[in-house]
């Protein structure tokens, strides 16, 4: 093999990994960010290198590293969309977690969410963590791999493509995530609600009664208790949400 071969072979494989490494760099799904960066790395490599072996291992290398610093930003661009459209299943958990931390008086209760580095409330990092052992046991990883590969082969790596499918894509999913969170936090809302109305009839049938200290707690339980009701219950669509995003996903890669 000549050096301009290797060259060629040396560049196809960065791009490869390049791709892969912006996609494990920003995707929330296979663990927090903080405590799993070696994992992230060797991932990038391992399926970038593997990518490479069983795709296209040769691209036509550019003259001058302003063009390959351009290849090498497309092929960024590719994997932090596919990122971005697979966090949409933990966002909208998050987003939930704050409209029910809203009602349960649980707003000021917040710590540092390690994933995305800003505080978050309880409810909302529990949700989170709750979205990821779900996406674990349904092996809903094994399928945001699938989409990843399935990138190499709608948008092959050194050539230009299509970012119209990619951008509508996006648009659809984060414009759905809102509308999503709302649904999946509306149960309990609408349960606070009742219980509000409630308080304000109990309070003025029995006007004695200490209801900001009562109506607190009452408000907790019944939260906790419409949250694990629903994820029992609710669980199967959320499931099917879930797939959802994945399916409009790999629809943003057309092969």
């Amino acid at each position: 093999m000549d050096l301009l071969a290797f060259e060629d072979y040396a560049v196809a494989l960065f791009l490869h990994m390049v791709r892969a490494g912006a996609f494990f760099a920003v995707v929330p799904i296979f663990g927090r960010q903080t405590d799993s960066f070696i994992l992230r790395l060797v991932l990038a490599i391992s399926l970038g290198g593997v990518f490479w072996w069983v795709g296209d291992q040769h691209v036509d290398v550019p003259h001058n590293l302003l063009a390959l610093a351009v290849m090498a930003l497309r092929e960024g661009v590719v994997g932090i969309a596919l990122a971005f459209a697979l966090s949409v299943m933990t966002s909208l958990l998050v987003s939930a977690g704050e409209l029910i931390s809203s009602e349960m008086g649980f707003s000021l209760a917040r710590t540092m969410n390690p994933e995305s580095g800003v505080d978050a409330t309880v409810v909302s990092q529990l949700l989170q963590v709750l979205g990821f052992l779900l996406i674990l046991q349904l092996d809903l990883h094994h399928d945001a791999l699938r989409v990843l590969e399935q990138t190499y082969r709608a948008c092959p790596v050194g050539q230009p493509f299509d970012i119209e499918p990619i951008w509508l894509g996006l648009q659809a999913l984060i414009g759905g995530s809102v509308e999503l969170a709302v649904q999946y936090g509306f149960p309990i809302l609408g349960l606070m609600l009742l219980l509000s109305v409630g308080m304000v009839l109990l309070g003025r049938a029995v006007p004695n009664i200490n209801l900001m200290e009562f109506g607190y707690a009452l408000r907790v339980l019944l939260a906790l208790g419409a949250m694990a009701w629903f994820l029992g219950e609710g669980s199967p669509f959320l499931i099917q949400t879930f797939r959802g995003v994945l399916d409009r996903a790999a629809e943003m890669f057309p092969v």
